[in-house]
């Protein structure tokens, strides 16, 4: 008999919205089901670098934010347009596994809207097999700042990558129930990153 597989994880904001979170091998199963490989770079760099929907889209038409050398993306001011920042700019660190993809997604042509992005996010979903609730673009962000905080990078410096302007923010992610072999398993992934 094969054992369950774990329910799936969900953050639940204030408004009662759920979002998903990507277990490794769910987030593996996920980028498998993909049928465009133009989805993947996106959905790979929206990932790995925990920005916002919207953020990624500006940074897709400013190649020029991205300080190579440096391995950072700078966001200046007009990047974010958040209505709550505080942070006038902000630098994200470009994580190796995705630095490849981010030269690949300078090369898409367009990015898709947020709400079509959103439903190719279920659609994707439900042919990986999983049910679609709380899949979206905030999937991406809200999976990683959980993985960071999993791997150990410190709780202050994720604030600064994501523009969280206070702990708060975060502190929920630290009680995810992820198992302890996906635990080790998302260290792995993120090992090199700080």
């Amino acid at each position: 008999m094969t054992e369950p597989e774990p329910e799936p994880m969900y953050i639940t904001s204030q408004k009662g919205k759920k979002t998903r979170i990507l277990t490794p091998s769910e987030y593996d199963r996920f980028v498998n089901a993909w049928r465009k490989p133009d989805h993947v770079t996106i959905f790979e760099t929206l990932f790995y670098t925990g920005l916002r929907f919207e953020e990624a889209k500006r940074l897709h038409k400013h190649p020029e934010w991205v300080e190579w050398v440096r391995n950072v993306i700078h966001l200046p001011q007009e990047a974010q347009r958040k209505k709550r920042r505080r942070q006038l700019e902000r630098y994200v660190q470009i994580a190796p596994q995705v630095k490849s993809r981010l030269i690949i997604f300078f090369q898409l042509e367009h990015i898709p809207t947020l709400a079509k992005w959103d439903e190719a996010m279920k659609r994707n979903a439900a042919r990986a097999g999983f049910d679609p609730t709380g899949f979206s673009a905030k999937t991406t962000r809200k999976t990683i700042e959980s993985w960071m905080i999993v791997a150990g990078i410190p709780l202050t410096q994720i604030c600064l990558w994501q523009g969280h302007t206070d702990l708060t923010s975060l502190r929920h992610y630290q009680n995810l129930a992820f198992t302890k072999e996906e635990r080790e398993e998302i260290r792995k992934r993120l090992e090199g990153w700080w």
